[in-house]
């Protein structure tokens, strides 16, 4: 699985565990489409890195447009994801975390 899958449902557990009312982002196609996303954005480079060999100004121009269109949709995907976060982190339902508090470390050990 995706760690993007992996968030999406992770997410939506602790939503619906959490009962937050509010609808999150990642539920949309925009994790499903990640792949496709990150397909236009290699295209789009390969294109760019074509066109610069070439020294054609004008397709350098409409590839680096490419290159921007793809980079403003990976760049929504992952702001989709920090305002989820945000959103979720915000609800009065968590503790607060206590003054000096270390997250243990068996948490961030891999396994």
């Amino acid at each position: 699985m995706s760690s993007l899958n992996k968030l999406k449902y992770s997410l939506l557990n602790l939503v619906a565990d959490q009962k937050i009312e509010s609808e999150i982002n990642i539920e949309s196609e925009v994790v499903e489409n990640y792949e496709d996303y990150a397909a236009d954005f290699l295209n789009a480079t390969e294109l760019l890195e074509k066109t610069i060999k070439a020294k054609d100004k004008i397709a350098i121009r409409c590839a680096l447009t490419r290159v921007r269109m793809a980079s403003l949709n990976m760049s929504n995907l992952y702001q989709d994801i920090v305002d989820d976060v945000i959103m979720i982190n915000q609800q009065d339902n968590w503790p607060e975390i206590p003054e000096g508090y270390k997250l243990p470390d068996h948490y961030n050990k891999p396994q």
